[in-house]
Order: structure tokens, then sequence, then C-alpha cells
């Protein structure tokens, strides 16, 4: 019979806290780009800047998500995890445009930004598990 692994818990919460610090960057960089992007983009194309604020501030913020992820965080990249990170990336990306879009739609007098950072932060928790399993897991 095969023995479990004991987890290591204690590397667990490191690894945990470097990913907080790692999606809160991201994050912090991602709301600011947005903002900017929504605001430079609103007076000529209202709605759609949202969407094109989204992607402009997302593809950004990813790149230096993923650098951080793979190196700092999880210390792991292997010839596929680029390709994996960027298919979630773009599935969290069309989540939160579409999200914010409806949110902005159903909900007028909130700004986009806020709408945006509630969305984000649901998104945040299954973006850690997916990351850690799949995308930078340990062989």
């Amino acid at each position: 019979m095969k023995m479990m692994k004991k987890p290591d818990w204690k590397n667990e919460i490191y690894t945990v806290g470097k990913y907080l610090f790692s999606a809160g960057t991201s994050f912090l960089l991602d709301i600011c780009l947005f903002t900017v992007f929504q605001r430079m983009l609103s007076g000529y194309m209202d709605n759609l800047s949202i969407i094109l604020a989204t992607i402009l501030a997302r593809v950004l913020s990813s790149i230096y998500n993923y650098c951080l992820n793979s190196r700092f965080v999880f210390r792991s990249h292997d010839s596929t995890s680029l390709v994996k990170y960027y298919t979630l990336v773009i599935c969290q990306m069309l989540a939160s445009a579409g999200g914010v879009y409806g949110l902005k739609m159903a909900l007028p007098g909130i700004h986009p930004s806020l709408i945006k950072a509630g969305v984000d932060i649901v998104l945040f928790c299954v973006n850690y598990l997916i990351q850690r399993t799949i995308i930078f897991k340990k062989r």
C-alpha cells in the first residue's frame, strides 16, 4: 500500500503568501491600467471601452504575473506552462470582461473599476488552484 505524503504546511503557507504578493501587485497593476485605458477610450466608444480596457490591462499585467509566478512563487516553468497560463488568462479575461460588462449594465451607477475589482476577486480564488495544480505543477 502506498503511503500518502504528509502535507508540508509551512511550505504551502509560504507559497500562498508569495502568490498573494504576486496576485496583489498584478491586481493593482491591472486595475490601474484598466482605469487609465477605460478613461482614455470612454469618450470614443463608451461601453466597448470596458472590454478593450480589460484586454489591454490584462495583457500587460499578465506578462508581469507570469514572470513572478513561474520564477518566484511556484519556481516551476516547463515548455507548456506559458501556453497553459495564457489559456487561463484568456478564459479569465473573458469572464472578467463579461462580468464587468453585465454588472455595469445592471448597475449603471457603480464605477466600472469597482465592479471589476469585485469580479476579479472572485476569479482570483479559482485562479490560484488552477495555477498550483495544473499550470505550475511540480513534476
